[in-house]
């Protein structure tokens, strides 16, 4: 973004405003107000003839609810469960400098994927917090552990509310049993995979499972992952904002115009109608541009 579509942005006019949390919109005649705070410079208020919400799955939904507008909004938030495992190598397999790995298993799809993920020194600790003894060691063997992922496309749903006076939304999400199933299932595939490639430890982002020093030790962790023990996460989310043609179901239209509200349209991966068991992002920008054409063919 910062390469290509900001530069882009500014040299045709835009303006970014840094440092500024809207927190309400409301009608301005045919167009919308925007409340904002801004550091530094208190209460600051924007017109505008037509807005575009891209805040994401939480943020878009929470704001429209601030704003008054609830129809199918934060209803309907799905996203992709991750459990995540670091894995200790014999060889150097991390520097500081390495970025996110782009290796993928994707033969159990949709149902199932793995990955590498994000394993600065700092998130290597992280992963390992349920692991005293490795974790004390980690300033020393950071180099030679990694984390990975084990993604399944999720069956369950949350909502996003805002709750009296806090500033950001509580968000739930229902995990059911065949999605916590189907995670230990990917659980052990990984830890079998990773020792297929030569790890001689892996710690589960589970806690009290314990650490897995061999392939055939792969075969004691859960067959279904526990209640309250299970340390999952998700950088995938969607669908609180769904869009499409049936008023009882969908928040937006199938351009992302918000249902009932003129001039006011949401384009981010709110839109989405289902968790589509892959990396979204490609599908959010194509949606996202082919939503701004039709925009300005209209105009």
């Amino acid at each position: 973004m910062t390469k290509t579509h900001l530069p882009r942005f500014l040299r045709a006019g835009g303006r970014l405003m840094a440092q500024t949390r809207v927190n309400r919109l409301s009608r301005d005649g045919r167009g919308w107000l925007l409340r904002a705070t801004r550091i530094r410079a208190g209460e600051v208020r924007i017109r505008a003839g037509t807005v575009f919400l891209c805040a994401g799955a939480v943020q878009t939904p929470a704001l429209l609810r601030r704003s008054g507008l609830k129809q199918n909004i934060g209803d309907s938030l799905r996203l992709h469960p991750t459990v995540k495992v670091a894995a200790q190598f014999a060889e150097p397999v991390n520097a500081a400098d390495m970025g996110v790995p782009v290796h993928q298993v994707k033969e159990f799809s949709p149902r199932l994927s793995f990955g590498c993920s994000i394993s600065h020194p700092a998130y290597v600790a992280l992963g390992l917090l349920d692991y005293p003894q490795a974790l004390r060691e980690a300033g020393r063997t950071w180099p030679h552990i990694a984390n990975y992922y084990a993604m399944t496309a999720g069956g369950g749903h949350g909502t996003v509310r805002c709750l009296g006076p806090f500033r950001d939304p509580v968000v739930r999400y229902h995990l059911p049993e065949e999605d916590r199933r189907s995670l230990a299932e990917g659980l052990r595939k990984l830890t079998e995979l990773l020792f297929e490639a030569g790890a001689v430890k892996v710690f589960p982002g589970t806690s009290r499972a314990g650490i897995v020093r061999s392939r055939e030790e792969a075969w004691r962790l859960p067959e279904i992952l526990p209640r309250g023990l299970a340390n999952l996460m998700t950088i995938h989310l969607f669908s609180s904002c769904p869009m499409g043609e049936d008023p009882r179901r969908c928040a937006t239209d199938s351009f992302g115009r918000v249902r009932g509200a003129d001039h006011l349209f949401v384009n981010d991966a709110s839109l989405l109608c289902t968790a589509p068991g892959v990396n979204p992002q490609g599908t959010i920008l194509a949606l996202a541009r082919r939503n701004a054409l039709h925009f300005l063919n209209r105009l």
